[in-house]
């Protein structure tokens, strides 16, 4: 019994085993029928994806064998999509594009053109589809950059901006946050791949490229654009002189104002220029009046006021703006000093940026609008060429030329351009010891007074000091940031969420203003503690980055700020809305001072009539501003030529005594004299991990030195910016050697 038990069960056993592995074996089949389906699964999603790459690249070689006609017609359609794609963009609406065209068609007709003309030179390669691609790209990619730029700033993009790319990437940080930084990158990096693959994919034409039949149609393209451009001037439907580039951008085009912008550059020569012209407008100069001198005079020397001028970033009174209401008054010193002191409104040549233009402007007494589009001259002509400035003239005088700019030295190129503007020393951030910053990262404007009696007291001398402040400076926080509520702000609009953004952006913007209206009181009552005589002329330079109706403003423009001219020398000066380019004039005339060039034009033909529709006057000063910095410079025929200047960065020289190794501690110590936070030490050239100390004394902590200095090792401190770039150097002492 217990033998057949045994039997039976191991005959079970041996059936389930059997069941177990017909199981397995079926569960085998049905795996690996999965997996053959999956890879069958994806080889037809393989092959789906090779079929449209082949069917693709397929139509694109196809498309290489249409007639010309064929081609030009898309041409045309591309030329016509991008072109409204772009207006989209620049005008950042889906239907205001249609609007322009609608009442522009012959604009749009234009800028159509020009893509056209740019497309078709794709019609020049083997790989045509990826040249015109490629150039549909580029226009795009230019477009895109307006598009961003104009949700931070009220200026549109323009060539311009390319020669200020390295001052672009200084505000990085300000403008976008951790995540759109990234964005960014992650976006060119794309963009670059794109364009990658596409020159890889893409296929080439088969056998010969038809050059001429491809010539033809760029040149005629390029003829009709010519002929079109010259028409449409004539005829006033276009301008290539942009009063205002944002302005101008809505009226003409994206793509002919950015065009414009590229090959625009400098002043173009006016028609008549000749010795002959430049001749007859010094001669006429002679007889302009000259100006009452009113110079006291101590021990027979005739006693010069201190001439400071100030540059408020982005500063207006904000009860000018509609829809934004205060608690308090915003700037009271300011608004007093306008009540006691000639004041006015000041018309500048930005709106919401361009400061360097307002400045040129009122620095030189020249039009920065006969320039090229959104060109600014600091950071072309003015890097190489002296030019005619206060600074110049009063140099002249008996002057000591400053200039003070709480902000990095290479901005607009400050550090060459200055110099051939005449200005001895230059006082950057870099060279500033003590300063606070605000919420958005721009240097507070309660260090200027301090850096401006420092230039006044520098010599002997009666002093120019040219100051730019920064405070103001957009970005405008949309969020409530810890910034001190001096002044209540409120922003009417129908969004609640739009009212409530927009009054942290002016809130903020209004209490920086505020702070600056304080440092003017400091910097009045300092002056007046030192008890020389002085003229203080304050303005603003534009109006800030923040979104206004056109018609937001209660008194003057969106191209109005204020000025004012404080001073104890009892100056006597009708209050009068002026030009930024007539404010040097203004200003020489009434202290004593005659001018030069620039300042005598203004004043030939001021009979106080606004001068902006005097054509003589504009053709005057064109012809002697492009004579004295692009021309023969017949004008040095009656004046001497001006100079550029051997300016020192920072009012003091930066001086090394001598350097100490601690071989218990293992650090190095340099001593000396005028260091600031942005000093580097240097040995033998090589720039090292630097603590500031103080104004005397810099170290390299035991982590950074890797061994010690040898005797006769070469060491120096440098200011260093930053964006890491070296400035300036102090005197070079070698190690172990008195």
């Amino acid at each position: 019994m217990s033998k057949k038990k045994s039997n039976k069960k191991n005959n079970q056993k041996n059936q389930n085993k059997n069941i177990q592995n017909i199981d397995d074996q079926n569960l085998d089949e049905t795996n690996s029928k999965d997996a053959n389906s999956k890879d069958n699964e994806d080889q037809v999603s393989d092959s789906k994806v090779h079929k449209v790459k082949h069917r693709v690249a397929d139509r694109i070689r196809k498309s290489y064998e249409l007639p010309l006609w064929k081609w030009l017609i898309i041409l045309l359609l591309v030329s016509v999509f991008e072109g409204v794609l772009l207006e989209m963009l620049g005008r950042r609406s889906l239907l205001s594009p249609f609007v322009f065209i609608f009442h522009n068609p012959l604009v749009f007709v234009y800028n159509v053109l020009i893509l056209f003309c740019t497309l078709s030179i794709g019609l020049m390669f083997k790989r045509r589809g990826f040249a015109m691609g490629l150039i549909f790209l580029l226009w795009f990619a230019v477009g895109f950059i307006n598009f961003v730029l104009l949700g931070y700033r009220i200026t549109p993009f323009s060539a311009i901006d390319f020669i200020m790319f390295t001052d672009v990437l200084s505000m990085f940080n300000i403008y976008f946050n951790l995540g759109q930084r990234i964005a960014i990158v992650v976006g060119i990096i794309v963009f670059i791949i794109i364009i990658v693959l596409a020159f890889l994919k893409i296929p080439k034409i088969k056998g010969k490229v038809n050059y001429v039949q491809g010539s033809v149609v760029v040149l005629i393209s390029f003829v009709l654009v010519y002929i079109m451009t010259f028409l449409a001037l004539e005829n006033s439907l276009i301008s290539d002189k942009f009063t205002n580039l944002g302005t101008a951008y809505k009226s003409y085009g994206f793509v002919y104002c950015f065009s414009n912008s590229v090959i625009d550059q400098g002043i173009s020569k006016p028609d008549d220029y000749n010795q002959a012209s430049l001749d007859s407008v010094m001669n006429d100069l002679k007889h302009a009046d000259k100006p009452e001198r009113h110079f006291k005079y101590k021990n027979n020397q005739k006693q010069m006021p201190d001439i400071i001028v100030i540059q408020l970033e982005s500063f207006i009174d904000i009860g000018r703006v509609d829809k934004v209401t205060t608690d308090k008054e915003s700037i009271p010193n300011f608004k007093k000093f306008e009540e006691e002191y000639p004041s006015g409104f000041l018309t500048v040549p930005a709106i919401g940026a361009g400061t360097a233009n307002t400045e040129f402007e009122i620095v030189t007494g020249m039009n920065s609008k006969v320039f090229g589009a959104g060109e600014y001259p600091y950071k072309t002509i003015l890097t190489e060429t002296p030019c005619e400035s206060m600074a110049q003239l009063l140099l002249r005088e008996g002057y000591g030329t400053h200039a003070i700019h709480n902000n990095k030295a290479k901005f607009y190129s400050r550090d060459v351009s200055y110099a051939n503007l005449g200005f001895q020393t230059f006082t950057s951030l870099e060279y500033m010891l003590d300063f606070e910053r605000t919420q958005t990262g721009w240097a507070k404007d309660n260090c200027l007074p301090t850096e401006i009696i420092n230039a006044l007291d520098y010599d002997e001398e009666p002093d120019f000091v040219f100051t730019i402040s920064v405070q103001g400076h957009g970005r405008y926080p949309k969020t409530k940031l810890k910034c001190d509520e001096h002044v209540h702000v409120e922003v009417e609009n129908e969004d609640p969420d739009m009212a409530k953004e927009l009054s942290f952006q002016f809130g903020y913007f209004v209490n920086q203003c505020y702070e600056m209206d304080e440092m003017i009181l400091d910097l009045k009552k300092r002056l007046d503690e030192r008890g020389d005589d002085y003229v203080l002329l304050l303005y603003g330079d534009h109006i800030p980055s923040l979104t206004f109706d056109e018609d937001q403003f209660n008194t003057g423009t969106q191209s109005q700020t204020e000025y004012v001219i404080v001073n104890n020398i009892g100056l006597e000066m009708p209050d009068r809305d002026i030009y930024a380019y007539e404010m040097s004039d203004y200003l020489m005339r009434a202290i004593g001072f005659e001018g030069g060039v620039m300042q005598k034009i203004h004043n030939r033909y001021y009979n106080d009539d606004p001068l902006v529709d005097n054509h003589e006057y504009h053709r005057d000063v064109l012809l002697a501003e492009y004579d004295m910095l692009y021309g023969n410079h017949f004008v040095y025929n009656y004046v001497q030529p001006y100079e550029k200047q051997n300016m020192r960065l920072g009012l003091y020289d930066i001086t090394v005594k001598d350097m100490t190794y601690n071989a218990f501690s293992n650090s190095i110590t340099v001593r000396g004299e005028n260091f600031t936070p942005f000093s580097k030490i240097l040995i033998n050239d090589d720039r090292q991990n630097t603590l500031y100390v103080d104004s005397t004394t810099l170290m390299i902590i035991p982590d950074d030195v890797d061994k010690m200095p040898e005797v006769d090792d070469t060491y120096c401190v440098a200011q260093i910016d930053k964006d890491k770039h070296e400035l300036s150097r102090s005197n070079t002492r070698r190690y172990g050697r008195r």
